[in-house]
């Protein structure tokens, strides 16, 4: 029998208690070949555990959203930061965006055609789709909003070598010519919401030629951006313009119909605050719930929860070019050094939520292998101390930084911490707010450790974090045997040599310890009964609200 939900609004007064990532994928080996022609739009596939609408979708009211991180930019196309999924991709579309089967299907693009064995992709555009200001989007908005995010996006900057050029050769036609064959890996690459090339006016691009720096933020989501506090709220309306797909609903694309009049997106890190809004009313939708919550809210009236899948890898990014970390030995160590289960035990208690598994792809993968494994969570002290004396290591700090309100983020680092100093290593935790935490990961003599979340759809996908640019140049980590794997990968386009490309790119990850694997966990998220999801998309990826309404 389920609890009745008590206000706690005087909680909300009292409680004040101190993740960034990328979506993770399943594909079939039939969902990731190449076709020889035109990419269309899958068949939407039937949704996990969907929200029964007892009443037909109907329109009006307004959705809060008590959310888990602020915005570090705004800037969609600069960045791999959350929330900008979860917010922007109801502001902004793409070319491509994941289906339901997290495979990428066309967004704005009616179909991607390639030529000449990939060395030319020829992007053909839906015609009558309208900016927010009301202007119809041609292909010389998809020209400039795609060489804008060559230059400014993670995943851009990664590409932009193998792109010769991108033309408007028709009003709804873009030509994107390489100096290479280029496989699957455009698609993901195009559409991945960890860092997506959306598609914005051209005269926005013209006017905002710097990262981070937009002049506006008008997109052809279905809804508007219309208010924004810094550390506070982002205020959303519905686009009543809006144009659609007509083919069936696909998670981030396929039909959307925006039903509530407005989302308002609260800025609430402390989760016992986003839970006591949740359990008052005071939010319709919560992200990021701690999983020692999981079985209160389950038997709390009037609240749902939901797993979400796939799994997410909780990972180690180290200074790969100053300090301490930049000595392949000192990372050696590091990798003996480390207990996963220990570490996944801390970040996540609760055992149905955590998977210890040293691939770097996620059990639902397709490229989820075990190559090198025995590197992982190899918990020899013994050894670590071998490469720390081989280092020349002296005692000097080792030091891991956090964001001080991610709960995750602070009990891992606290574990790799206490587990370094048996080893011997002068380790310590750092904790910063998320915009200082920003700054000194990119700062090479600041930076020598931290933890993100998130996954990869595809093995290609891991190229713009480890290509010698993120999080920045002095930080990064870059190496001429791993940049062979990647262009191979990149230009394959046969799935079982590209599953083979994906075991030795493991395998160097490993060998070069470019990052640390922990472990995989489910996220959870939490709602209110009068919310309705007749997709499912409450339990996918990252936090999608596509033809979400309200039965109230």
């Amino acid at each position: 029998m389920k609890k009745t939900t008590l206000s706690r609004k005087e909680f909300l007064k009292l409680t004040s208690v101190a993740t960034a990532g990328a979506v993770a994928a399943a594909c079939a080996p039939a969902a990731t070949a190449i076709p020889a022609a035109a990419i269309q739009a899958p068949a939407a596939t039937s949704a996990p555990e969907a929200t029964a609408a007892p009443v037909g979708p109907r329109k009006g009211g307004v959705l809060n959203v008590g959310l888990h991180i602020g915005f570090a930019t705004l800037d969609w196309q600069a960045t791999v930061q959350h929330p900008a999924p979860q917010v922007q991709s109801n502001v902004w579309e793409g070319l491509t965006g994941y289906a339901t089967d997290f495979t990428a299907a066309p967004e704005l693009a009616e179909s991607l055609v390639p030529t000449e064995g990939g060395k030319v992709w020829t992007i053909n555009l839906r015609s009558g789709v309208l900016f927010h200001n009301l202007k119809e989007m041609t292909a010389e908005d998809v020209k400039a909003s795609v060489e804008r995010w060559l230059k400014v996006g993670p995943k851009g900057l990664a590409l932009a070598p193998q792109v010769v050029e991108v033309n408007a050769t028709g009003k709804y036609e873009v030509t994107m010519t390489f100096n290479a064959p280029l496989g699957q890996a455009l698609l993901p690459l195009l559409g991945s919401d960890e860092n997506k090339c959306v598609i914005m006016p051209k005269e926005v691009c013209d006017a905002s030629p710097e990262a981070n720096k937009l002049s506006e933020i008008i997109g052809t989501g279905p809804y508007k951006w219309t208010e924004y506090k810094e550390d506070q709220y982002i205020l959303l309306t519905r686009f009543d313009e809006y144009v659609s797909r007509a083919d069936a609903p696909n998670y981030q694309t396929g039909k959307k119909v925006p039903y509530v009049d407005q989302i308002k997106f609260w800025i609430v890190p402390e989760s016992a605050t986003r839970l006591a809004g949740l359990e008052s009313g005071e939010y319709d939708i919560i992200t990021e719930v701690p999983t020692n919550e999981y079985a209160n809210l389950n038997s709390t009236d009037g609240i749902k929860t939901v797993k979400i899948g796939p799994a997410d890898n909780l990972y180690i990014m180290f200074n790969h070019q100053k300090g301490l970390t930049s000595n392949i030995l000192i990372r050696k160590a590091i990798q003996a050094a480390l207990n996963a289960d220990e570490i996944m035990a801390a970040a996540v208690p609760d055992p149905e939520f955590r998977l210890l598994n040293g691939s770097f792809f996620p059990p639902e993968s397709a490229y989820h292998n075990a190559a090198s494994t025995e590197l992982y969570n190899m918990n020899d002290i013994e050894k670590s101390k071998e490469y720390l004396k081989e280092a020349g290591y002296n005692g000097e700090p080792i030091t891991y930084q956090v964001i001080g309100t991610n709960e995750v983020q602070v009990r891992t680092g606290t574990a790799v911490v206490s587990q370094l100093k048996k080893a011997g290593m002068n380790a310590e935790v750092l904790t910063y707010d998320l915009q200082t935490w920003v700054a000194k990961r990119r700062d090479g003599n600041a930076l020598m450790m931290y933890n993100s979340g998130g996954n990869w759809i595809d093995p290609s996908m891991y190229q713009p974090e480890f290509n010698g640019t993120f999080p920045s140049k002095e930080t990064g980590f870059k190496d001429a045997e791993v940049d062979k794997v990647f262009d191979a990968l990149n230009a394959e386009t046969d799935f079982e040599k590209r599953k083979m490309l994906a075991q030795d790119l493991q395998t160097l990850f490993y060998s070069k310890v470019a990052t640390y694997n922990i472990g995989y966990r489910y996220k959870i998220g939490a709602y209110r009964d009068y919310v309705m999801d007749p997709e499912g998309n409450l339990a996918r990826g990252n936090l999608t609200l596509n033809n979400i309404w309200l039965d109230k």
